[in-house]
């Protein structure tokens, strides 16, 4: 049983202590313990560890349990560095060191691709870390509580939320608009998005502030010798770490074809942040995307950007217009969390890239679609990208070619 196969939000609740031993990680930032026979998911806790915990969620088969008090301690376990850390819900490592971080996200990525994707990887091809490990989130939505005048996260597993003065993810910028929002006339109504660029142009969505605009932004990418300016408009998705975009997007053109000949189809492509810097090392580039202001952004980023490389991108779904496009050298695919339509699998294995280039945030997704393809294309590189330090979510890269 794995924590991602259910949503704890709708288990009973329940409240009563037990002392526990943890006996390894799981998912979604947890650690398993047992209960006799039982399975107890446990936040905030490390291998090894004696705790005793208040069991907050369960069922018959399994519960979830959170430490009131570390009886016996790793000697991996460090001080957090926010004080709100086991309360609010954004973070799940900060007990351990950034390097610990990274050998358990490697763990339950290998794990996903051998229980789910059916692959069996002694190790992974790379590991791109987070240049930051604290303040790099260049986007936060707060959630809002008007009766009870909070402003902050979701607990885990609830819906209670925790009212926070700074979030040691966002930039500084962020922290400081969430500071002023809290201070205004009016408080807010209902949930709120702060957006902040590495130029220091802060904007708050949503909601009507004393201070700040709420419009779209202009945020500048260095990479590959490239300086590309995106406008990213309120309801458009960009990755939310600055300091490790570059360092993804040279990993992407890494796997390219260095003659520039290749043909290259950039599916769920977003404002083009991916399409625009590998059409410079393209014969063709082609990005498809169904969100409408992404398009729009992505169009006018390549026209604000004067970039002359053959590029061009379709506003339509993925499924329906990717058996029309014809033949690629190169498929890249960034696709929601919910993974690649089933439809679209089949497309590739009628189409038959050369390459197939695999951007995800869920690994028990990207190893399904993996798994899926896995009759034609093999796996040759899987690269972990730790764009979301301090939490178990993680990037992922994977490079597949034609067998």
């Amino acid at each position: 049983m794995e924590i991602e196969d259910f949503n704890p939000r709708r288990i009973k609740p329940v409240k009563r202590e037990a002392v526990l031993r943890i006996e390894k990680y799981a998912g979604e930032g947890a650690s398993i313990a047992y209960e006799n026979e039982k399975v107890i998911f446990v936040r905030y806790a490390i291998p090894g560890e004696l705790i005793k915990a208040n069991i907050y969620k369960e069922t018959k088969d399994y519960a979830m349990a959170e430490p009131l008090e570390v009886l016996e301690p790793s000697p991996e376990r460090q001080k957090p560095f926010c004080p709100y850390f086991g309360v609010c819900g954004g973070c799940d490592y900060q007990m351990i060191s950034y390097e610990k971080q990274l050998e358990i996200k490697k763990a339950m990525v290998l794990e996903a691709f051998r229980r789910i994707g059916k692959i069996e990887l002694s190790d992974l091809t790379g590991i791109i870390k987070s240049p930051k490990p604290f303040y790099y989130r260049n986007t936060e939505t707060y959630k809002v509580s008007p009766k009870q005048k909070k402003i902050g996260f979701f607990r885990k597993d609830t819906k209670f939320i925790v009212d926070i003065e700074e979030c040691k993810l966002a930039q500084q910028e962020i922290n400081q608009a969430l500071k002023d929002v809290k201070c205004q006339a009016i408080f807010p109504e209902h949930n709120f998005k702060v957006r902040a660029t590495d130029e220091g142009d802060t904007v708050v969505h949503w909601i009507p502030t004393e201070k700040y605009d709420d419009r779209s932004v202009y945020e500048k990418v260095s990479a590959l010798g490239k300086t590309i300016e995106f406008k990213i408009s309120k309801d458009s998705f960009f990755q939310v770490n600055n300091s490790v975009i570059p360092l993804w997007l040279s990993k992407i053109v890494s796997f390219l074809d260095q003659d520039g000949h290749e043909r290259i189809f950039d599916l769920y492509s977003g404002i083009g942040l991916i399409t625009l810097f590998v059409s410079f090392f393209a014969r063709e580039t082609i990005g498809v995307e169904i969100a409408r202001s992404s398009v729009k952004d992505a169009i006018h980023n390549m026209e604000k950007n004067s970039i002359k490389s053959n590029v061009s991108f379709i506003e339509a779904s993925v499924e329906e217009k990717l058996p029309e496009l014809g033949y690629a050298d190169v498929m890249i695919i960034d696709p929601p969390r919910k993974g690649v339509d089933p439809a679209c699998v089949e497309t590739l294995l009628k189409m038959l890239p050369q390459k197939i280039i695999y951007s995800s945030c869920k690994p028990s997704t990207m190893a399904r679609d993996i798994h899926a393809l896995s009759e034609k294309y093999e796996l040759k590189e899987l690269v972990l990208v730790d764009m979301f330090p301090q939490t178990h979510h993680v990037e992922m890269l994977g490079l597949l070619l034609r067998k």
